[in-house]
């Protein structure tokens, strides 16, 4: 593939990427959450304004930049590993783009997530826990429960950019953004990621990504942010718009389908053995090889 074929290809890819990500821009600046009334005894309402404990700009910090330094971490690996072991038409093989399109697909993913958790936010209006803490409508002085259903009403506080945050509490985004990237993270170590001489590594990375999600979504529920609904609408969301990434977008399934299948045809084991009396049979040209240090690292076989 030419030069020219090459950027040309990045920068429709960019183009891609920037239709999903400028409505999320656009969505935070212009957009007005629809206007959700309450009962006056309704108590899911009244909880206390609390600061969060898992602040926004760190779900985004370490929810992109851990995926990404992994990503780049392990191809890195992938090129050194294979460098010293493998023959020149494997030395060849393309890891940039490799690394490229893993960190793209990565990026077109949070996109995804973030404006499809926008746009339900701003539709549905659902008031948060704490609304009526926030708010202090004038109205609850002479409310009680004959009034009904209270559609229209004026806030007595003047924070306008936490009034209209107060509105957004289905789906949870720092759940659904925290559900993704870990997810993918996860299913990526999975896929990418093995150590023979030590299997335990791995499910502790991914236990560790997975508890960093699962402690953000309780917190939004302790914080009374979120009630417990919104917390788990944005994890399934988070869940489902990862495996549409990983499935339809990203190359990792076809990094398991190639190597299984070269496996297969050439009547070896996709993982060399740790054992004397299989060492002959795997240290033919295979699919995955090892590094001096006992990791195996599984490439795509075009």
């Amino acid at each position: 593939m030419g030069k020219q074929s090459v950027i040309v290809r990045c920068v429709i890819d960019l183009i891609c990427l920037a239709i999903v990500a400028i409505p999320i821009l656009i969505i935070k600046i212009h957009a007005t959450p629809f206007r959700r009334g309450f009962y006056c005894d309704d108590e899911s309402l009244m909880h206390p304004h609390k600061p969060d404990t898992v602040p926004t700009w760190v779900v985004c910090f370490i929810g992109m930049s851990v995926p990404i330094i992994t990503i780049i971490v392990t191809e890195g690996i992938h090129l050194s590993v294979f460098k010293r072991n493998c023959s020149s038409a494997l030395k060849n093989k393309p890891y940039i783009k490799t690394l490229y399109r893993g960190i793209s697909a990565f990026l077109f993913g949070c996109a995804v997530v973030q404006l499809t958790t926008d746009i339900a936010k701003y539709s549905l209006g659902r008031l948060r826990p704490h609304y009526l803490s926030l708010c202090k409508p004038a109205i609850l002085s002479n409310c009680s429960t004959k009034t009904g259903y209270i559609e229209t009403h004026d806030c007595t506080s003047t924070d306008t950019d936490a009034l209209q945050e107060a509105r957004l509490s289905f789906p949870s985004g720092h759940t659904s953004f925290a559900f993704f990237c870990m997810l993918y993270l996860v299913v990526y170590l999975q896929i990418k990621f093995k150590w023979r001489k030590c299997w335990l590594v791995r499910p502790f990375l991914q236990l560790v990504a997975f508890f960093l999600a699962y402690y953000t979504a309780l917190t939004r529920i302790s914080d009374y942010m979120h009630h417990w609904s919104d917390v788990l609408g944005g994890a399934i969301l988070g869940v489902i718009v990862c495996f549409f990434t990983i499935y339809l977008i990203s190359d990792l399934p076809k990094v398991c389908e190639k190597t299984a299948a070269f496996a297969t045809s050439s009547g070896l084991p996709l993982y060399k053995s740790t054992r004397n009396d299989d060492h002959s049979e795997s240290s033919s040209n295979s699919s995955t090889v090892p590094s001096n240090g006992g990791i195996s690292i599984t490439s795509p076989i075009n």
